[in-house]
């Protein structure tokens, strides 16, 4: 067997299969159909004389020889990201793209404070990507990454940016005499979050009366007087939007800025992480006090 029996991309399909455990979902995760995935996979097995697959009605299921190759090709797939990574980290260009993942709520913050540099330097192309999920900084799913938690990864560098400071809120005129006891938060699925936790402490046996996982569609179920809600202060600015009273200290988180140690040093990058870093520094709404 050469080198030119394998074609190299059917092996990352081959990963991918077996990390998502399916074609189908592989299929959506690398944007092909079905029918190419099961070709590619067909093509591989023919070219290595080896079965890798058993392919049943609930799905496929890898043989020995796909579980030894699948490690394999995770490695592969480590070293192709560390390649990526290393030639995105050695570029000159003040260009590209850099994407940001931030927790939702800072997006918008986020694009105002980047504005310049996109007025600046056009040829930065920023991607804002909000989502409560963490995206991965090592497979390149973001080349910066605003946390509420300190980052640990060893592979990271961290600067905390500032703090997010929360206030209960509810609309004006809300009837609380009424409605006591109606808290607005997040579904069960973000009950880890310290926020949520300390809102279902207030909420008590009676729990939470609505769940929703956008926090700007909270902000508005708390305008239409559905309830009361925990919400950064920076977005208490709407007149009909008041804090509700509490005697006890209110909940904050600290917000983190994360990158990988290989990307840190792009122009681009290293222009909007120092940006992103002086804005913060500057604004009151976020002082660490």
């Amino acid at each position: 067997m050469t080198e030119s029996a394998i074609d190299w991309d059917d092996l990352r399909i081959l990963h991918v299969t077996a990390t998502e455990g399916s074609m189908l979902a592989a299929a959506r995760r690398l944007g092909i159909s079905h029918a190419t995935v099961s070709r590619r996979l067909a093509r591989l097995e023919q070219g290595l004389g080896l079965r890798l697959l058993n392919r049943m009605a609930t799905g496929i299921v890898l043989t020995p020889d796909g579980q030894e190759l699948g490690r394999l090709t995770a490695r592969m797939a480590e070293d192709a990201l560390a390649l990526l990574r290393q030639a995105k980290g050695r570029s000159l260009r003040l260009s590209g793209d850099v994407v940001i993942a931030v927790t939702p709520g800072l997006a918008g913050e986020i694009v105002t404070a980047l504005a310049p540099v996109s007025l600046e330097h056009p040829g930065i192309v920023l991607s804002v990507v909000s989502a409560i999920s963490l995206a991965s900084l090592d497979r390149l799913e973001a080349d910066l990454a605003i946390r509420l938690t300190r980052p640990e990864e060893t592979s990271h560098t961290r600067r905390r940016l500032g703090t997010m400071h929360f206030a209960l809120c509810a609309a004006r005129g809300y009837d609380f005499s009424a409605k006591a006891g109606r808290f607005i938060g997040y579904s069960q699925r973000f009950d880890g979050l310290a926020q949520q936790r300390w809102l279902i402490e207030q909420a008590g046996s009676e729990g939470l009366a609505l769940r929703i996982d956008d926090i700007e569609v909270q902000r508005k179920a708390a305008l239409a007087g559905l309830g009361i809600a925990l919400l950064p202060e920076f977005m208490v600015t709407d007149d009909e939007l008041v804090r509700v009273p509490f005697d006890g200290p209110l909940p904050t988180r600290e917000i983190w800025l994360a990158q990988h140690r290989d990307t840190r040093k792009a122009p681009a990058v290293r222009l909007v992480a120092k940006r992103l870093t002086e804005a913060f520094e500057r604004d009151a709404r976020f002082s660490q006090a």
